[in-house]
Order: C-alpha cells, then sequence, then structure tokens
C-alpha cells in the first residue's frame, strides 16, 4: 500500500444512535480520513546525456522551436548510421527541454527477437505512470485506450528507440497536448509515420571537423594541438565524424600519451581486415574496432571475443567470471569496449562492438563459441536459481535446484528483496538468453532457464515476455524428451496466454497448451506435478466453465492429497480455494463457503509457515462468497478480517477490492453512510494502483450525491 494512504486497521459502527435500521459491529473502524491521491512521483526514465556531448545544437534548437504547450502530440523521427550518436542526442534533448515536460520522460527500447511488442512497452508505461502490476487491465487489449486516458492531461516526453514498424511507435503517441515523442531510426522503415502521425523524419548528420576535433580532445582528455596535425587529420577522416569511432580512438590516444596520434594514424592506415566495413561512406569502424581490438592483451581480446557471444543486452557479474579473469574488465572499460550500467552489471558500450566481438569468435576460434555458452549459461542459471529460490522459497519446480545450487554461494546473501530487484534489471536479459539457448540447441538450458524466469512473471505481470519464455522453455523440454518439464511449463503458460487470448485463434493456443500438459502429466510419476496441471486447468476453465473447473479442482485436490511432498499441503489448499470461488462462480454459494473456510484454515496452518498473502485474499474470497449466500452479517466480518490482513501486508489493490466488498454489504444492510465512506476508501486506495476501476467509483459516488 502507498504510504500515502491512510492506515485501516479495522471496523466499527459508522452509524450513530439515531439511525433506525439495522446495524454491524465488527470490529472496530478507525475514523476515516479525506483522502487525496498525490498521484505517482513524475517518470524521468531518459538517462542523462554524456558529459562531453558537443554539436547539434542546431538540432537541439530545432526541436525546441516544434515545444508548443497548446498542440497535438507531435513525433520526431531521427534517421542515420549506427554509431553516429542518435541515443545521445535524443538523451541530448531530453535534458535541455526537461522543463517543457510537465508530465514527465518515459522510454523504451525495441529489440529485434527480444522486445518487438508495442504492448510490453505499454505495460511498462502505465507502470511508470502510477498503475500497479495487479491493477492493470486484465485484457492486455484495453492497454492502449487506458494509455491514452492516463496522458490525456499530461505534457509527456517518450523517448523509442530501436522501433522499425511504425506500429511500434504509434501505439505509444499519448494523447496530452504539447507532448512529443522523439524516436531514433536506422532506415526508412518508419517513413510512414509522416501520414498517419505526421512526424517529421531528420536526417542526424555526422560531426563536421571542428566539433569532431573538440569531442576527440575531451574524450582523450588532452590537447591535441601538441600532436602531428597529419596524424590527427588521418584519425578524424577514418572516424568519419562518427561519435562510436570518436569514443574508441580517444580511448586509444588516452592509453597512449602524448605522441601516440602519429602510431595510431599509422596502425589503422596499414591495417588489413576482411571485415565488412560500417558506417557511412566517409568512415570505417572496422578499422577502429580491429585496432582496439588488436591492442587489448590476450587475456582481455579472450574475454571480450567471449562476452560477445552472450545473447542478453546485460553481463552479470556471474557470467563474466565464467569465462575470464575480473581483473580483465578494467582494461575492457578502459578501451572503452564494456562499460558499466549503473547497477553493477555490465554491457556493450554498442551493439556494433558486440557485433564485433561475435565476427571475432567466428573467424578466430568458431570451435569454442559453445563452450563459452555452456559456461556463461551454467554460471547465470545459478544466479537465478538463487533468487528464484528467495523469492518464491518452497515451491513446485522440475529444475532439481539442491543439485543446481549445491556448493554455490548465495550473490543476494539471503535477501528476498534483493533477488526481487535483480531478477526486475534482468528483465530483458531473461527472455534474450532462454531465446538464445533455443537458437543454439541447448534444449536443457532453454527449459530450465524458462522455469526459473517465471519467478519474475509470477512475482509481476509481464505476460508477453512470460508467454515467449514459457512457450519457448515448453518446445524445448519437448525436444529434450522431458515430458514433467514441458508439463510444468506448457501448463504455466496457459496463463498468459489467456490473458493474451484476443480472439479464437489466441485462446485455442492457450488451450492447446494446457491441454497438452494434462496429456503428459498422466503418466509422469510426480501427484505434486499432476496437482499443479489439474490446477492451472481448473484456473483456465473457471470463467467460462464453472462446472469444469470444479471437477479440475477436485482433481487437483486429489493428486495433491496422494503426495507426501511438504508443497502438497500448499497445493491442496490453493486447489481447494479456487474450486470454492469455481463454486461460487455456479451458484453454489453455501458448498463455496465451506471449501474458503477450510482453505483459509490450511493457508494459515501450513508446515513452512503461513502463506498470509494467500490468507488475506481467501478471506476476501470468502465475504464475497458469504455475501452471495445472503449472509451480510458474516460477510462484514470477515472482510473486516481481510481489510487489517492486506492492510498490514501494504496491499492496497487487495484491499480497495475489499472495501468495495464491504460497501455493498452495508449498502443491502441500510447503512448508507457507511457504504458512502467504504466506496470513497476503495476509490483512494484504487487511485493510489493507478487503477481504471478509481473512475468507476467515481461516478457512481458523484451520481448517488446528486441522487442524494
Amino acid at each position: 500500500m502507498s504510504g500515502r494512504t491512510p492506515r485501516f486497521g479495522g471496523t466499527h459502527n459508522t452509524l450513530d444512535g439515531g439511525v433506525r435500521g439495522p446495524v454491524i459491529q465488527a470490529g472496530r473502524i478507525d475514523e476515516l480520513h479525506q483522502h487525496v491521491a498525490a498521484g505517482p512521483p513524475r517518470p524521468l526514465e531518459v538517462p542523462s546525456p554524456p558529459a562531453d556531448f558537443v554539436n547539434h545544437e542546431a538540432a537541439v534548437g530545432w526541436v525546441r522551436g516544434l515545444l508548443d504547450p497548446d498542440a497535438p502530440p507531435r513525433v520526431v523521427v531521427w534517421e542515420g548510421p549506427l554509431g553516429i550518436g542518435k541515443s545521445s542526442l535524443l538523451r541530448k534533448i531530453a535534458y535541455a527541454t526537461e522543463s517543457h515536460f510537465t508530465g514527465g520522460q518515459l522510454t523504451f527500447e525495441y529489440g529485434r527477437g527480444v522486445q518487438e511488442d508495442s504492448a510490453a512497452a505499454l505495460a511498462q508505461f502505465l507502470r511508470s505512470l502510477g498503475v500497479a502490476k495487479e491493477a492493470l487491465p486484465a485484457d492486455p487489449g484495453d492497454w492502449p485506450g487506458e494509455y491514452r486516458t492516463r496522458t490525456r492531461g499530461l505534457r509527456l516526453l517518450v523517448v523509442v528507440e530501436g522501433a522499425w514498424e511504425p506500429a511500434q511507435v504509434r501505439a505509444l503517441i499519448p494523447s496530452g497536448p504539447g507532448s512529443l515523442v522523439l524516436v531514433s531510426g536506422d532506415g526508412p522503415d518508419l517513413g510512414e509515420l509522416t501520414i498517419d502521425a505526421q512526424a517529421r523524419i531528420r536526417d542526424l548528420e555526422p560531426l563536421q571537423d571542428g566539433a569532431a576535433r573538440t569531442l576527440l580532445g575531451k574524450l582523450a582528455d588532452r590537447d591535441l594541438s601538441a600532436e602531428d596535425p597529419a596524424a590527427v587529420a588521418r584519425l578524424l577522416e577514418v572516424c568519419g565524424g562518427l561519435p562510436l569511432a570518436l569514443v574508441l580512438v580517444a580511448a586509444q590516444l588516452a592509453r597512449m600519451g602524448p605522441g601516440g596520434a602519429g602510431s595510431l594514424a599509422a596502425r589503422v592506415r596499414d591495417a588489413r581486415t576482411g571485415l565488412r566495413a560500417i558506417g557511412d561512406g566517409r568512415g570505417n569502424l572496422s578499422l577502429v574496432f580491429q585496432d582496439a581490438y588488436g591492442q587489448l592483451s590476450s587475456g582481455a581480446a579472450g574475454l571480450y571475443r567471449a562476452l560477445g557471444v552472450w545473447p542478453g543486452p546485460d553481463l552479470d557479474r556471474s557470467v563474466v567470471g565464467a569465462v575470464g579473469e575480473e581483473g580483465l574488465v578494467d582494461e575492457l572499460v578502459a578501451a572503452n569496449l564494456i562499460t558499466h550500467d549503473g547497477h553493477g552489471a555490465l554491457r556493450f558500450r554498442h551493439e556494433l562492438i558486440r557485433a564485433h566481438a561475435r565476427e571475432r569468435v567466428e573467424d578466430e576460434e568458431g570451435e569454442e563459441r559453445g563452450g563459452w555458452l555452456r559456461r556463461m549459461l551454467d554460471a547465470y542459471m545459478t544466479a537465478l536459481g538463487h533468487a528464484e529460490l528467495l523469492v518464491r522459497g518452497p515451491r513446485l519446480r522440475v529444475v532439481d535446484l539442491d543439485a543446481l545450487l549445491d556448493g554455490t554461494e548465495d550473490p543476494f546473501a539471503g535477501s528476498a528483496e534483493r533477488a526481487r530487484v535483480w531478477l526486475l534489471r534482468q528483465r530483458a536479459t531473461l527472455m534474450a538468453v532462454v531465446l538464445g539457448s533455443h537458437d543454439a540447441g541447448l534444449w536443457g538450458h532453454t527449459w530450465r532457464l524458462a522455469e526459473l524466469a517465471s519467478a519474475l512473471y509470477l512475482d509481476q505481470r509481464f505476460v508477453h515476455d512470460w508467454a515467449v519464455t514459457g512457450e519457448t522453455g515448453a518446445d524445448a523440454a519437448r525436444m529434450a524428451g522431458e515430458a514433467a518439464a514441458e508439463a510444468r511449463l506448457s501448463s504455466l503458460v496457459s496463463r498468459p496466454l489467456r490473458d493474451l487470448a484476443r480472439d479464437g485463434k489466441g485462446r485455442e493456443r492457450a488451450r492447446a497448451r494446457i491441454t497438452r500438459a494434462l496429456e503428459l502429466v498422466e503418466p509422469v510419476d510426480d501427484e505434486l506435478l499432476r496437482g499443479s496441471v489439474w490446477e492451472f486447468y481448473g484456473r483456465y476453465l473457471e470463467q467460462e466453465d464453472p462446472e469444469g473447473a470444479i471437477a479440475a479442482f477436485d482433481r487437483s485436490l486429489g493428486h495433491n492429497k496422494a503426495s507426501d511432498a511438504p508443497e502438497s499441503e500448499r497445493g491442496a489448499a490453493l486447489a481447494l480455494l479456487f474450486r470454492g470461488g469455481a463454486l461460487a462462480t455456479a451458484g453454489r454459494t453455501e458448498q463455496a463457503v465451506a471449501d474458503i473456510e477450510a482453505a483459509l484454515g490450511a493457508l494459515l496452518a501450513l508446515p513452512q509457515g503461513p502463506d498470509r498473502r494467500m490468507a488475506a485474499r481467501a478471506r476476501v474470497m470468502l465475504g464475497r462468497a458469504c455475501a452471495d449466500a445472503g449472509r451480510d452479517r458474516d460477510a462484514a466480518g470477515v472482510l473486516s478480517e481481510a481489510l487489517e490482513e492486506l492492510t498490514s501486508q501494504g496491499l492496497g489493490y487487495y484491499a480497495a477490492e475489499a472495501h468495495a466488498e464491504v460497501a455493498d454489504v452495508l449498502g443491502r444492510l441500510g447503512d448508507p453512510r457507511g457504504r458512502r465512506e467504504h466506496l470513497e476508501r476503495a476509490r483512494d486506495l484504487y487511485l493510489d494502483a493507478g487503477s481504471p476501476r478509481a473512475r468507476a467509483l467515481t461516478r457512481t459516488l458523484e451520481d448517488e450525491s446528486e441522487e442524494g
């Protein structure tokens, strides 16, 4: 729950002695407060520009001239070759115009084969704008409308990198007047935006000689006037005004010291390489890359090649340690080939540098590539396993964590919060390593990584990431002949696929996965896994076929009871709880109440300790079921307990649901004042969570005020 939310510790009778009609006494209700939602912090997501940014003042000034607080949202696409500095320019513009964008800054980077769907960007943006993960609309098809609604009164800057399809940009255009979308493009694919989004297309030119010389001197941290003028001119000619080339050449000059320009120019002039030239006609980045690479020690060069094999954008310390010595990283950083990301991880300074490292592997020692990749994946999987165990605790999993983690050191020092933060930062890398393992034919690594990655997806609503990694992992498990793993992953992935099912074809994908899991799990000698698959099948059916869901939860309950695994008691409690929910949906309310009461007791008496989060949610379900059964007084008491527990755990979104349930109960019992107070609390908590439901409750309260 937000720290701005008044705490709710229970319920009391809100009616005074003169009120006629039913009166509820169900604990106590703290004094209700007038709540004004402060809203989320203003997002400022665009990184700062490089301190040594030079030139392009005209480009920044041109954008300033476009800014108009009353104009419709504008789109500007900056085009130019890779390495020309588009990202730095966009960051400079964001920095220089920050005061204009009173709503803040949002940014997203697409990646081919990794982050391709605009829905992932919309989910990130909505959460940045204050929508809690629980409050995201269940149907991703509603996210574009919710984004337009939330940005209607905001003056936003949106920076989009890596887009190659117009639809990836269109979906992210905010609706607030005065907003601006800046896009970096590497080719003509985005030209269609000039028609429907009235986008401006601008070419970013390479730096002129004067600006390039200034930047080279800044980066090398010395006055170049003492160097051989012809040598400096040659270096500038080779760099062709591309900032990326200048960065690498400056690193060499800094290491060589005064007088080094002559020998460096000679090396570049005499270089012979079979690599293709990268850049425009005035530059040859391959020469610069090759020279920087050629000056590395043999150990650092080997590490550079090995890291080029890694499929993810971030280079975790565990990955580096698997293929080289930690001290060699400093040499790569000094050469401006690798950079720190600000959170302890590393990454290549530019994708072109990563591409060069991969080419060096192919040309020099392609046979070693597979060995490097396996060692890095093994090390990363160990770190991921520690994070998964800390975040999820003792739960069903097919991956043998005992064997994976035996004798290894926990990088998170037992902190679940540190592990959770790490998982969030690894989001893009998790998908990339699953896909990269699959592309390499490493089926065992693929499915294990996919299952462990679900620790992030079960905790956060990254449904597209979950769907991609889950299906990839399930397919890899099938290739590896691992029926239990395929069943586990197929059942897990049915959840995000169901969420993403916008049409019959989408629903069929979810159904195909969960039915495949049912087929696979029957001959598997694992009652706990069987129980889990049947639970997921029940949850797949519960809205459209509650009677079928009840039967599925019956099967799940039976399998869990037949298992002697410690986790089976929690599995049985969840099967009972969800069966109660399905019974309520089917209108069998008294049976629903009995099941949910039994599940609540079981969740509080688990041998590994009470599951307070699920118990609190069970209380809300129980209150709803009691109300459906006409037992409003019981419902009020149960919901009061649920509110206390949800508040103590900071689960504001679920507390809002409970307040709304209490409001309905009080309305039926003839307490309009109490109903309104709980509706107001629900609205305020929904506002804190950024839920669209706040708007509906606001309208309800306004309508009732007019009627009153």
